[in-house]
C-alpha cells in the first residue's frame, strides 16, 4: 500500500483533530477518535506524533503561521486605523472558518497543565499585542489618535474585547455574526482614541470635526 507523504498526512491529523473539537469539545479529543476519522490505525498516528500534546501544539503553530502572513502582507497605506481593521478582520476571518482553533488556543485550563503549550501561546500574544501597541503609536505620532492614551491599555482593550466576543460566539453555538461584531468592536474602540483634528494623508492639511 502506498503511503501518504509525511506532511501530508500530519496535515490530515491536525485537521482531523479540528473536526473532533469542533464536534465533541477539546476533552473528547483522543488518538483513538483521530484514527477512526482518518481511517487509519493509532500506530499510523505515532510515526507523526508522539501524543495528543504533540497534535495540539501543531494546531497552535498552524493557526501562528497563518496570522503571521496577514503580518507580513502588505497593509493599507491611507491612515492606521484602517491597517488595524485589516488585521484585526483576518484575525476574526480565520477564527469564523476555523472555530475548532479558539478551542483550543481559548483552552486556559489546559495550559495550566501544559507549561509549554501556555508558552507558545503566550509568545504569539504578545507578538500580536506589540503589533497593535505599534500601529496605535504611529496613530498617536501622525496626529490620527489621541496622545495622551496608554496604546499599550487600548491595544489590550481591543485584542481583549476581540477575545471576548470570540468567547460569547462559540457559547452562542457560533453565533451571531463573529466577522461583523468583530468589525463593530474595533470601530467603536478606535472611535474612542480618535482626536477631533484628523490630518488629511495626500494634503496635510487639518480637518476639524463638528
Amino acid at each position: 500500500m502506498h503511503r501518504k507523504r509525511s506532511d501530508i498526512r500530519k496535515r490530515e491529523i491536525v485537521e482531523a483533530s479540528l473536526e473532533i473539537i469542533k464536534e465533541y469539545g477539546i476533552q473528547k479529543l483522543s488518538l483513538k477518535r483521530i484514527a477512526n476519522r482518518i481511517g487509519i490505525s493509532e500506530q499510523a498516528i505515532y510515526r507523526h506524533f508522539d501524543s495528543k500534546l504533540e497534535i495540539l501544539r501543531a494546531i497552535i503553530e498552524y493557526f501562528n503561521n497563518e496570522l503571521k502572513k496577514t503580518v507580513h502582507a502588505d497593509l493599507p497605506a491611507e491612515n492606521v486605523a484602517a491597517r488595524i481593521h485589516t488585521l484585526t478582520s483576518a484575525h476574526m476571518t480565520f477564527i469564523n472558518t476555523h472555530p475548532a482553533v479558539a478551542s483550543v488556543i481559548f483552552s486556559e485550563e489546559m495550559f495550566q497543565n501544559e507549561p509549554e503549550l501556555a508558552e507558545i501561546v503566550r509568545q504569539a500574544l504578545m507578538k500580536r499585542l506589540s503589533q497593535i501597541t505599534q500601529l496605535i503609536q504611529q496613530g498617536q505620532q501622525t496626529g490620527e489618535f489621541d496622545a495622551h492614551l496608554n496604546p499599550s491599555i487600548i491595544a489590550r482593550m481591543l485584542l481583549g474585547s476581540l477575545r471576548l466576543n470570540v468567547v460569547i460566539w462559540r457559547l452562542n453555538g457560533y453565533q451571531p455574526n463573529l466577522l461583523q461584531e468583530g468589525e463593530e468592536v474595533v470601530t467603536t474602540i478606535l472611535n474612542l482614541i480618535k482626536t477631533e483634528e484628523v490630518p488629511v494623508p495626500s494634503s496635510g492639511k487639518i480637518i476639524k470635526h463638528t
